[in-house]
């Protein structure tokens, strides 16, 4: 599912944060595609999370998801040469603190810059990579997806999770 939000941030208040590198959370996973010649220095992904503060776009960002309850956002940012090959998000974190009940879990995903060439998000069999600024793209919890930049340039993306009020 693809949505669009009139793009109106600030990128350097994005670049400025101070991102925490991560690998996905099942090591059976990264253990699985290290095993078959993936490098695990690249399947990394920079993240910046809830509870630090967030740039002041994020209100306005947050405007465009009043369907969502229980919402965390978090910054995602792939430099040149990372990428999370195909998973399934655990939500383990999400679910303890935000989702005790365990409901069906949905996400979002804002580009925050135009897509450049060699920057793909892929989710179950459908590759995304012609995305503008502002571009939104949902999956369920359980939806396959992966992020690639094989590209020169950083990739930012507001990440929203939550569940569904409907």
């Amino acid at each position: 599912m693809i949505a669009h939000i009139l793009p109106q941030w600030d990128m350097t208040e994005y670049q400025q944060l101070e991102y925490t590198r991560g690998y996905h959370k099942d090591p059976a996973l990264n253990d699985q595609y290290a095993a078959a010649g993936h490098d695990r220095e690249a399947m990394t992904i920079y993240n910046y999370f809830e509870p630090n503060p967030m740039p002041a776009s994020m209100r306005y960002i947050l405007t465009h998801f009043t369907n969502l309850a229980n919402v965390s956002t978090a910054i995602n940012l792939f430099r040149p040469g990372q990428y999370l090959p195909m998973h399934r998000d655990l939500y383990n974190r999400y679910n303890l603190l935000c989702n005790p009940q365990g409901q069906p879990v949905l996400r979002a995903i804002i580009m925050l810059e135009d897509c450049q060439p060699g920057q793909i998000l892929q989710i179950g069999y459908h590759a995304h990579a012609r995305w503008c600024a502002g571009d939104v793209f949902w999956w369920h919890d359980d939806d396959q997806h992966a992020f690639y930049n094989f590209s020169r340039s950083d990739r930012y993306a507001v990440q929203i999770t939550g569940t569904s009020l409907e």
